[in-house]
């Protein structure tokens, strides 16, 4: 993931934490498996105490090894939804 990419990702969630993007034309073109990683990610998230910026790494290769998904892939779909 692109240094400019993580920022804007992590501006975001500072900017607002929700329940995740369950209605978004990228969410939905998901494997099942990864909605189930980007959701549990969001859940983590909003679990996470402040400074949140520190841990959004750490909450990526958690949800990568419990879900069996790459961290590329997360980072990529993350990289995907903030483009657009």
């Amino acid at each position: 993931m692109s240094d400019l990419s993580f920022k804007k990702f992590t501006v975001k969630l500072n900017e607002r934490r929700y329940s995740g993007p369950q209605g978004t034309s990228e969410f939905k073109k998901l494997s099942p498996t990864m909605k189930s990683a980007i959701l549990d990610l969001y859940s983590m998230i909003n679990k996470a105490p402040d400074p949140l910026i520190s841990k959004i790494e750490g909450i990526i290769r958690a949800v990568s090894k419990k879900h069996g998904v790459s961290v590329y892939d997360i980072e990529d779909y993350f990289d995907t939804e903030l483009i657009k």
